[in-house]
């Protein structure tokens, strides 16, 4: 009875060890940080296209006339009423003049039908809550940017904070991301696609998971977009290595080596 007492506080003393080293690690808020700024991004599309559609029944010529989400809820928010569209209210919320006049045209001459003061009143305070997500969710950026740059530099300077963090989400500490093969980390996060190939052969391999994301896989093109992420996904495991066992800064010579391997594809 006293051995198996005494085992139990083992396995209670391990268990406790293993809970305290996965939440007092720096990354774990990160990741924390990066799964509320995904979900902040959500709630705010949502939140903004609802604003868009019933303001829309006001003033439909501004949603054609303003693209930008932040500019359009700024608009909603401040100025309400079409009526308020003039030149003074406009001029410090629309930077483009051309833009800014087109605005008050189609104000006087819109074709949305009146609305209660009521009803405007629930639209902008849609537009004020976007507004705050939207503020949050920078917030939320500049945290995650400053603690990828301290953490991983290398890893930051090379992926970027932001899709680095979604990197270490799905890897799930910067210890399991050091000691993925390239490979692996070449289709991170496209887990549904991978397990698809293993059920059916037939199915394509996935080239990539979330480095679909990073700016030299997106400029590609189609038929250089594996290429690209294959190699970037070898250099991004060199620069996590670097980072988590020797701190050396290597970050340029290994986008010098990214930039010339584009420009060879590029050429073929």
């Amino acid at each position: 009875m006293n051995r198996i007492d005494e085992l139990r506080k083992k396995l209670i003393r391990k268990t406790r060890e293993k809970v305290e080293e996965k939440y007092s690690g720096e990354e774990e808020h990160i990741i924390r940080a990066v799964n509320a700024l995904q979900d902040l991004d959500e709630i705010f599309n949502l939140i903004s296209e609802h604003a868009r559609e019933w303001y829309a029944s006001h003033f439909p010529e501004l949603d054609r006339a303003i693209q930008n989400p932040e500019a359009f809820l700024k608009l909603v928010y401040l100025l309400g009423n079409r009526e308020n569209f003039s030149e003074k209210e406009i001029s410090g919320l629309v930077k483009e003049k051309e833009t800014a006049k087109a605005v008050i045209e189609k104000a006087k001459t819109s074709m949305g039908s009146r609305i209660p003061d009521k009803a405007l009143g629930e639209i902008k305070l849609l537009a004020l809550n976007a507004l705050n997500i939207k503020e949050q969710r920078n917030s939320l950026e500049k945290f995650i940017s400053e603690e990828m740059q301290k953490k991983s530099p290398n890893f930051s300077e090379i992926c970027g904070s932001v899709l680095g963090a979604k990197m270490l989400k799905e890897a799930g500490s910067f210890r399991r991301l050091a000691l993925m093969p390239s490979s692996t980390i070449q289709i991170l996060g496209a887990k549904k696609a991978f397990f698809r190939h293993v059920k059916n052969p037939k199915a394509k391999t996935p080239k990539y998971g979330l480095l679909y994301q990073h700016p030299m896989v997106k400029q590609a093109s189609f038929e250089n977009k594996g290429k690209i992420a294959r190699s970037l996904s070898g250099k991004i495991s060199i620069a996590v290595r670097t980072d988590f066992f020797s701190k050396k800064e290597i970050a340029k010579e290994l986008q010098k080596g990214l930039d010339t391997r584009a420009k060879e594809l590029q050429k073929k």
